[in-house]
């Protein structure tokens, strides 16, 4: 992955998560002086010709520019947008995956997005809709053995009821397979 297009977090000015951008994206607001820099060690605030002056460690993703290295930014924060970006996470298969954690809801079994399947609690052939209340992970052989009976009639049980998720910021950041860096943690709270 190009270091530009690496994952910032970007906070509202009442320092807030709305969402995650591409190194790029946030180098024009910050360019454009409509964002500065966190660094998430000591909190402090930098411009861009600050930030240029720190020197980077060893480990830390870096710009390569004429006239030296500057780290990453991991972290910035809007100048002036104090809303809050709350918008709920979409019904999307990808979403019903990270709020069940990749786990089969009948057996517990960890599994990859390839093996894994979504199932309809109510089947849709008896009126059940495409709802957060109504969609589990499942293995593909649970899914197949419990067709279109109800998991009573199909002799299973959930191990726990699906419910809607509420948006505490950006919602792919609770996904369990992405790697949220340290310097994140101390902004948004992870749901275990």
């Amino acid at each position: 992955m190009s270091v530009l297009n690496r994952p910032v977090l970007v906070l509202n000015k009442m320092w807030m998560p709305v969402r995650v951008a591409s190194v790029r994206r946030c180098l024009n607001k910050i360019f454009a002086d409509k964002a500065s820099i966190i660094d998430p060690a000591d909190y402090f605030v930098y411009s861009w010709l600050e930030w240029v002056e720190l020197n980077a460690n060893s480990d830390e993703f870096v710009l390569t520019t004429t006239g030296s290295d500057v780290k990453v930014p991991e972290v910035i924060v809007l100048a002036k947008w104090d809303k809050v970006f709350i918008k709920d996470p979409k019904l999307t298969k990808r979403n019903i995956y990270i709020r069940d954690r990749y786990s089969c809801q009948y057996t517990g079994k960890q599994l990859s997005f390839n093996e894994a399947n979504i199932d309809h609690i109510i089947p849709r052939a008896r009126g059940g809709k495409n709802t957060w209340e109504n969609l589990v992970v499942c293995t593909r052989e649970i899914n197949s053995r419990k067709g279109d009976r109800t998991p009573a009639e199909a002799g299973l049980k959930l191990i726990r009821k699906p419910v809607k998720p509420v948006s505490d910021g950006p919602y792919k950041l609770f996904d369990p397979k992405f790697n949220m860096p340290d310097s994140w943690k101390k902004f948004i709270k992870v749901n275990k």
